[in-house]
């Protein structure tokens, strides 16, 4: 049975087959604070269920100040024993920030995230049985 997620997704999603849970952090611009009080209210209720997640995260039209992109890294840090695979859209100058802050937090394993610009090829790269 799918449910909204709090930032309005609906959990899980069914796409080509397979089942993702999509947390949309996009549109929050310079409102970090808003942007805090999903964040906590969206790891709750992933860390509330049993479930490990394939995760698709829309950060369009946010933008990743430092402490922004700190608070993200550890928001992931957090879900990472929920997190099957992570998905991350957003636009090319967010993602080359995204890549060195993954890699600099190490949070995530290389093989278990995916950045890109295409929501369609994140979430069709969360459902195949690569990882």
């Amino acid at each position: 049975m799918s449910v909204k997620s709090p930032s309005g997704a609906l959990s899980p999603y069914y796409y080509k087959g397979g089942y993702f849970h999509g947390i949309h952090y996009g549109s929050y611009f310079d409102d970090a604070e808003s942007l805090y009080r999903m964040i906590e209210k969206e790891e709750r209720f992933i860390l509330e269920s049993p479930e490990r997640r394939r995760i698709m995260i829309d950060l369009y039209e946010t933008s990743l100040t430092p402490d922004v992109l700190e608070a993200v890294m550890r928001h992931i840090g957090r879900l990472s024993p929920r997190i099957v695979k992570l998905s991350i859209a957003a636009d090319r100058k967010s993602l080359r920030v995204l890549r060195c802050a993954m890699k600099k937090a190490g949070v995530l394993d290389d093989g278990r995230y995916y950045l890109c610009t295409d929501m369609e090829e994140g979430k069709t790269w969360l459902v195949s049985d690569h990882s």
